[in-house]
């Protein structure tokens, strides 16, 4: 089997000029001054003052307070302010143009890929990439029985060459099959083969591309997350929930651009919500259970145990007899008595 190589030769070119400057020569002749008398120059000095008590003209301002840092009067701040809107808006006007001519490229590129992506299943091909895989190996196919007629019987080799070209121009596999039979087995078998790991090859090299970009279209997603969810994903580092269930939504693939992320957070937001919500619930419940505890332990006091309200005042036990403060003694103990107010 021959193969075909084809390059391409790049050839570039640099062109310098240089140009040569001659000095010029200065033939100018500076005339001497005529020094007047002191008066007259005294009058030729008033003479020269600007008049400042017309108000020809319009108003100007001192170099160091111009309008807007650079503008000696009003009516040159304005005309400026005209001219900078025209810029902008001259500006704004090509930024939508952009704009526009990219969505258009967007939309014709989209119609292009679902165009391509109907014939390949028409064809019976679940992707565009499938199709182009099996074209490629068809091809080589017909390329490995081309250049190999002159193994054939040369009385067969213009009727296998023309059912070849036959199944180049029509894709229909009845010629190719006809081709075949003035092949030898061995051959076909050597086809068969080269076929087959074209074909793996072809798809190992789909697959690597496929993985490449998809690093590349998610380490762009994530870069863009990380500047439109920056508040959201501050914590991430020592959120552990959060973390997880950010790896669980990019692990099934829920996660594929800036709306999906938005889904993401509403839902964590609510879960978060929720779970708060509980603890607080929880931590209620607890408090009244603790009080609701305390309260049967008072309850479940002995009735003979003194409460610090029936204790006598230190007006009772002044009144009482000796019997009656032995018995108090007896009932509350001394230390108690002694606490009487």
């Amino acid at each position: 089997m021959e193969e075909t190589q084809i390059s391409t030769p790049v050839d570039t070119t640099v062109s310098d000029t240089s140009t040569s400057v001659e000095p010029a020569t200065d033939t100018s002749t500076v005339e001497p001054e005529t020094v007047g008398s002191p008066a007259e120059n005294e009058t030729q000095n008033v003479e020269n003052q600007p008049d400042n008590t017309t108000n020809e003209g319009p108003e100007t301002k001192p170099e160091g307070n111009l309008y807007a840092g650079k503008y000696k009067t009003v009516e040159d701040l304005v005309n400026g302010y005209n001219e900078a809107q025209k810029f902008v808006e001259k500006a704004s006007s090509f930024e939508k143009k952009y704009n526009d001519l990219l969505e258009k490229q967007a939309k014709e590129a989209e119609k292009i890929q679902s165009e391509k992506l109907q014939q390949a299943q028409y064809r019976g091909f679940n992707s565009i990439e499938q199709q182009e895989i099996a074209d490629k190996v068809q091809i080589a196919e017909l390329e490995y029985y081309a250049n190999n007629l002159t193994s054939v019987n040369p009385e067969y080799a213009e009727t296998a060459r023309q059912y070849l070209a036959e199944y180049y121009n029509t894709g229909n596999k009845t010629y190719l099959n006809e081709a075949k039979r003035f092949f030898s087995s061995d051959f076909i078998e050597k086809v068969a083969l080269a076929k087959s790991n074209l074909e793996a090859k072809l798809n190992q090299q789909f697959e690597n591309n496929k993985k490449l970009k998809a690093d590349e279209q998610a380490s762009q997603l994530a870069n863009v997350l990380k500047a439109d969810f920056a508040e959201f994903l501050g914590d991430i580092q020592i959120n552990e929930g959060k973390a997880k269930a950010l790896k669980s939504f990019c692990d099934v693939g829920s996660i594929n651009s800036k709306e999906d992320m938005q889904v993401f957070q509403d839902i964590y937001s609510l879960i978060a919500k929720y779970e708060r919500e509980q603890a607080i619930k929880e931590q209620e419940a607890q408090k009244i259970i603790e009080t609701t505890k305390q309260g049967a332990q008072i309850k479940s006091n002995p009735t003979n145990v003194p409460q610090a309200e029936d204790i006598p005042t230190y007006e009772q036990i002044i009144n009482m007899s000796q019997a009656e403060y032995d018995e108090a003694v007896n009932k509350y103990g001394f230390a108690k008595l002694l606490q009487a107010k």
